[in-house]
């Protein structure tokens, strides 16, 4: 939408007026080489000439006759022809060409072009005398071959509209808009830490504060009648706002609250502000403009950028922490050797004292395994195949148990296996796998075999102390009947130790 200025506004206005004062003075016939006064000029000169005529007719001169309507042809350029035409219409003295310069002319009346005087004398009627004219020169202008008149008027519209347009705008430059403002309101406003802007209807500057130019590092002289959004303001990211906050007030009457905005200007740093815009209404409800209030947020955000940037690093030092404790909790639950759960480990799940550990409601069995002649393989080995074939044997019951069962190495070669919901037969199954598999691999050269105890605690067992106590029992009895056997815990088991 194309927006007139005031300076467009009053030129026009003005053009109008004078154009209106013309259209007057021609309608009144005031203004000069207008086709009534040329044409009481030229009625003026043929009758002037006419008397002339009848004075030489009187005086029978024919002699001078002639003479007078050649010099009246010769010395007049407006005048084309001249003739004397009796009653009857015959044409008595006459000029060169007359008759075809007489053509066209209106029988009834004389014309601005053509004009008929009748020639009186002793009273009577004896002729008519006529003149011709060339056409108005002044009504036309020779080039444009349009009226003059309204080539005047287009002259001083055009002329008009810019030395108007050109006064006028240097006039309101030296209008202070500010001045509508009483000097009480301005004090109070340069009281005020935040920034103010008074901005009338079409967004130009009325009033800056001290606040406000004290931020903006400016002279409010050069800031008056300019448009607020002309400054350098950008609205920040993120927000809801979809342009500056007074345009938003100006155009919808609502005030606009907690908008944020930046000002960059060239060689000083970016500025912050949180700003309200509230819309000055007159009686009718209508928009004469807005007050804004700037509050200076850098030093704010800022320090928000700092608190933002130290959040992520803790968030980040956080993480890095729960790794590590991760970690740590895993190493400390971990045999270095075999990965297995340790000791610890084990009595903390069995307990519900670590993560995941057993609910105290439900059924388990539980396995005790060992190395037969470990100390053998040792002795004639080594340590280093000794310890190949403890993680031969951790990885084969792993091989064998399902992934929520606990396998657990209670030190050196003895193994513990946790089986939560699992029946008697089905750990004593479990374990014959286990066995099979070990006797079925060599490990560094070395073939080893392994002995199983097992038990459930549904045989009674009232707590894991008690229950593991039970497996090594088992256990126990089959190193004691020959080695690479599972042997399940029974009572008799018990008898036959004691």
């Amino acid at each position: 939408m194309i927006r007139i200025t005031p300076a467009v506004r009053l030129s026009i206005g003005l053009i109008i007026l004078v154009i209106s004062i013309l259209l007057l003075a021609q309608a009144l016939g005031l203004t000069t080489g207008t086709e009534k006064q040329q044409f009481e000029t030229r009625k003026q000169f043929a009758e002037t000439l006419a008397a002339q005529i009848s004075i030489a007719i009187n005086r029978g001169d024919d002699s001078l006759l002639r003479d007078i309507m050649d010099a009246a042809v010769a010395r007049n350029s407006e005048v084309q022809s001249a003739a004397i035409r009796t009653n009857d219409g015959d044409i008595l003295i006459q000029t060169n060409q007359h008759a075809d310069f007489w053509k066209g002319a209106d029988p009834a009346k004389s014309t601005p072009t053509h004009m008929r005087f009748p020639l009186i004398i002793n009273n009577i009627k004896r002729a008519n005398f006529e003149v011709s004219f060339k056409a108005l020169s002044g009504e036309r202008h020779p080039l444009l071959h349009i009226p003059t008149f309204i080539v005047l008027i287009v002259f001083v519209s055009i002329s008009g509209f810019f030395g108007f347009w050109l006064y006028i705008r240097r006039v309101l430059k030296h209008l202070d808009p500010s001045a509508v403002v009483p000097a009480r309101v301005r004090n109070a406003l340069n009281i005020l830490a935040e920034g103010v802007l008074i901005l009338d209807k079409r967004e130009q500057i009325v009033l800056v504060n001290a606040g406000l130019l004290e931020k903006l590092n400016r002279e409010e002289k050069n800031l008056i009648g300019k448009k607020a959004s002309s400054l350098g303001w950008h609205l920040v990211e993120h927000q809801d706002a979809q342009e500056l906050p007074w345009l938003t007030a100006l155009s919808s009457n609502q005030k606009q609250v907690n908008v944020r905005v930046s000002l960059s200007r060239a060689e000083q740093p970016t500025k912050m502000f949180r700003v309200n815009a509230v819309p000055i209404l007159d009686a009718k409800g209508l928009s004469q403009g807005t007050i804004v209030v700037f509050d200076d947020i850098t030093e704010l955000e800022e320090k928000t950028l700092l608190l933002e940037d130290m959040i992520k690093e803790l968030a980040k030092s956080r993480i890095a922490i729960e790794s590590k404790n991760k970690e740590l909790s895993f190493l400390a639950t971990r045999d270095p050797l075999t990965n297995c759960f340790n000791r610890r480990a084990l009595y903390d799940y069995l307990e519900g004292k670590s993560v995941g550990s057993r609910k105290t409601d439900t059924d388990y069995a539980c396995i005790m395994a060992d190395i037969d002649h470990f100390k053998r393989v040792n002795d004639t080995y080594g340590h280093g195949v000794g310890d190949d074939v403890i993680k031969m044997m951790a990885t084969t019951i792993k091989e064998v148990v399902r992934e929520d069962d606990i396998v657990a190495r209670m030190g050196g070669e003895e193994f513990c296996i946790i089986l939560p919901n699992t029946p008697l037969d089905v750990a004593h199954s479990i374990a014959e796998r286990c066995r099979e598999k070990i006797w079925s691999k060599t490990t560094s050269g070395v073939k080893v075999t392994a002995s199983f105890g097992v038990t459930s605690l549904a045989l009674g067992a009232k707590d894991s102390t008690e229950i593991i106590h039970q497996a090594d029992e088992a256990l126990y009895s089959s190193k004691e009947n020959g080695r690479n056997k599972v042997t399940s815990w029974s009572t008799e088991i018990v008898s036959k130790g004691g």
